[in-house]
């Protein structure tokens, strides 16, 4: 197809990024679209690029993707894409790409704070709480941790964990480098033979079929009890009355969730309850520099897709990551 062919919808986008695109794209139609005109619009798009998870949220609908014959790209700027794979999206030829990698650096900044906020005891220190005996501090050097996804963040978490003196192993569903970092690589069936040793576990997978409830009783029974539990990917990986029952047994010497299921938590969940429990509302991904990479990573598509050169950050629409 000629590149001057193209037409692009651009949702989300403010209205100095349009013009930007527009002067750096001059080959290519790209046309602003909202809410309210979408659905007359998508019929005449080549792609469908979104700025605004928000609005993306709304309007990629089964409906939608039935009225866009022509679409061939869709795009996501978050990393978390499961409740956009529905069978029209995943059974079409539309190639799909997303927001992973790009986050890698302030979620795993977060899981790191999380962790050391309860290894510190400043969770106790910063709310002047005197009715707790604090405990002592517990250092990272020396201590193992396993991480859980080794994608985009989760080898940010490794490299981090490493650098604190930790003995680190990963489970991933694929295996990756032998990195110096990382002691040995497990696959998610392997998941409760390497869990016993953990002295830290850091959750940073996705959200898929497969790793639905992947933290439940049993991999929380085979945890110690002086265990620190981080979760900073999807609420729905860990099953949240077990995690409850885990901790009313005495189970962990902290948890860290930036995420949870339900999202988000209402105020009367007993996890509120617990002193060693840490929880922030979502916003992991989010810090000064991630809109930069996200606007980058949305003109080096372009730019591919106008050339009809590969995309980058392509989603397995079938594995849902």
């Amino acid at each position: 197809m000629n590149a001057h062919y193209k037409r692009l919808a651009l949702l989300g986008f403010t209205t100095a990024q349009i013009e930007e695109l527009k002067s750096t794209f001059p080959g290519a139609e790209l046309v602003p679209v909202l809410r309210e005109n979408i659905d007359s619009e998508i019929s005449k798009a080549d792609a469908l690029i979104s700025a605004d998870r928000a609005v993306l949220d709304e309007v990629l609908t089964a409906d939608l993707l039935r009225k866009a014959g022509k679409l061939r790209w869709v795009h996501a700027t978050g990393a978390g894409i499961e409740h956009y794979l529905i069978p029209e999206l995943v059974q079409s030829p539309i190639v799909f790409t997303n927001g992973k990698i790009l986050q890698g650096p302030g979620v795993s900044d977060h899981a790191l704070a999380l962790l050391l906020t309860l290894t510190r005891n400043l969770h106790l220190t910063i709310a002047k709480d005197q009715d707790v005996i604090t405990p002592r501090p517990i250092e990272l050097r020396g201590k193992v941790a396993v991480v859980v996804g080794c994608g985009g963040i989760g080898m940010l978490i490794v490299e981090k964990l490493a650098a604190f003196g930790m003995k680190v192993f990963a489970v991933n569903n694929e295996n990756i480098p032998y990195l110096t970092m990382l002691q040995k690589v497990y696959m998610p069936e392997q998941l409760l033979k390497i869990l016993p040793l953990a002295d830290v576990v850091i959750c940073a997978a996705p959200l898929t079929k497969q790793s639905k409830g992947i933290f439940g009783p049993a991999e929380f029974a085979v945890m110690k009890d002086t265990a620190y539990f981080i979760n900073v990917s999807r609420g729905g990986l860990v099953q949240t009355e077990a995690l409850l029952a885990a901790l009313k047994n005495g189970k962990f010497r902290g948890v860290g969730l930036d995420v949870t299921d339900p999202e988000p938590l209402p105020d009367d969940n007993p996890l509120h309850s617990f002193r060693n429990v840490v929880i922030s509302p979502h916003l992991a991904g989010m810090s000064d520099n991630n809109f930069t990479r996200r606007y980058e990573n949305i003109m080096l598509n372009i730019d591919r897709f106008i050339h009809d050169q590969p995309l980058i950050n392509i989603v397995d629409k079938e594995r849902g990551y």
